[in-house]
């Protein structure tokens, strides 16, 4: 059957015209911002809230006196990046930042300025009553003359600032420090030298022959044992720390031990002397060790006590103070224990007597 060609081009045209009608809905333009519909774009923030504050950030640090180090005493300049809005937030202001150094809060140290233009806050490294554990924690155990460290602000009480920020915090004063070192090694020799040809450690009581040394005292040792630890360390700390207040109470107990056990012992080998009318007279010194281990019958059990305890009491001594940085504070028991060694010491001596040397 043959086809009409009108027909058809006419129902092609009605096809093509409903076919189309949708199009132009689709290519309506989306509404304007602020036109009754939602606004896109990289300026507006999810839910229709404003864009949040920017996050402060620090980005660097920089000492006032040595440029990428700094220690105790010296200024730190520290930049944040967002510091105007931060600030903002931050009660007080200002004055309600504190530094961070290695995540540590160093309280009690406010910045001395904050730069809005530039995002600086200085500090001074002080060293204060709220910061001194803070301190002690940065500062033990020395093993180098610097030590690097993160450094970061923040709110007090609160997180610190994000942080890519370090410098060199000078944990020993290089100078200083092998200044400390000559003159403790100089002391030493020199109480090593006096203690060898003078009776400064040696029993006053004594009178050996002309040309000969007394014996070496165990109770004049004991004193001299601990004044030179308190006094090397002491200056160690200062050099440190710059702390003036470190004696502890301890360490008066343990001079006072020495100084009452040297005295009574003395006391102790004067009467003696007296009593015996001159029959001390001829003792002579046999060696260190010797002497401070040994009565008339050898080495003797309550002197080699006292000596021990002495030493071991010392090693903890300097232990404490290289990994705090102060003062140990002992128990009260391992004090008395101290105390009995020495109690010990001066009951043996009473009747104890030093043969002559024939």
């Amino acid at each position: 059957m043959a086809r009409n060609p009108f027909l058809c081009s006419f129902a092609i045209c009605l096809l093509a015209l409903f076919g189309a009608q949708p199009l132009p809905a689709q290519l309506e333009p989306a509404p304007e911002a602020g036109g009754g519909g939602t606004a896109t774009g990289a300026q507006a923030s999810p839910g229709g809230q404003p864009p949040e504050t920017p996050l402060a950030r620090v980005v660097g640090a920089t000492s006032t006196d040595h440029r990428n180090r700094a220690g105790l005493g010296d200024g730190l300049t520290v930049r944040v990046e967002n510091l105007k809005p931060a600030l903002a937030k931050v009660e007080n202001g200002c004055e309600g930042l504190i530094l961070f150094l290695n995540e540590i809060p160093i309280k009690g140290v406010p910045p001395e300025s904050c730069s809005l233009a530039t995002g600086d806050v200085r500090f001074t490294l002080d060293r204060t009553d709220d910061s001194d554990r803070a301190w002690h924690a940065l500062l033990e155990e020395p093993i180098a003359f610097q030590k690097t460290v993160s450094v970061s602000v923040g709110p007090e009480g609160d997180l610190s600032f994000p942080s890519t920020a370090k410098f060199q915090l000078i944990v020993l004063p290089e100078v200083q420090f092998y200044g400390y070192f000559v003159g403790l090694l100089l002391f030493f020799l020199l109480l090593v030298r006096l203690s060898r040809r003078t009776s400064l450690l040696r029993d006053a009581t004594a009178a050996p022959p002309a040309g000969k040394l007394a014996p070496y005292s165990l109770s004049l040792f004991q004193l001299a044992f601990w004044s030179f630890l308190v006094v090397a360390a002491y200056v160690f700390i200062w050099l440190i720390t710059e702390e003036l207040d470190t004696i502890t109470g301890s360490v008066l107990a343990l001079l006072g031990i020495g100084s009452s056990t040297a005295l009574a012992a003395n006391l102790i080998d004067s009467g003696k002397a007296a009593a015996a009318d001159g029959e001390r007279e001829g003792v002579v010194s046999r060696g260190f060790l010797r002497d401070v281990l040994s009565d008339e019958q050898g080495i003797s059990l309550y002197r080699f006590q006292l000596f021990i305890w002495t030493l071991v009491l010392g090693v903890i001594f300097i232990a404490s103070v290289y990994n705090g940085l102060q003062m140990p504070q002992f128990n009260p028991t391992l004090l008395g224990l101290m105390g009995i060694s020495s109690g010990t010491y001066l009951g043996f001596k009473v009747p104890e007597s030093r043969t002559p040397e024939k």
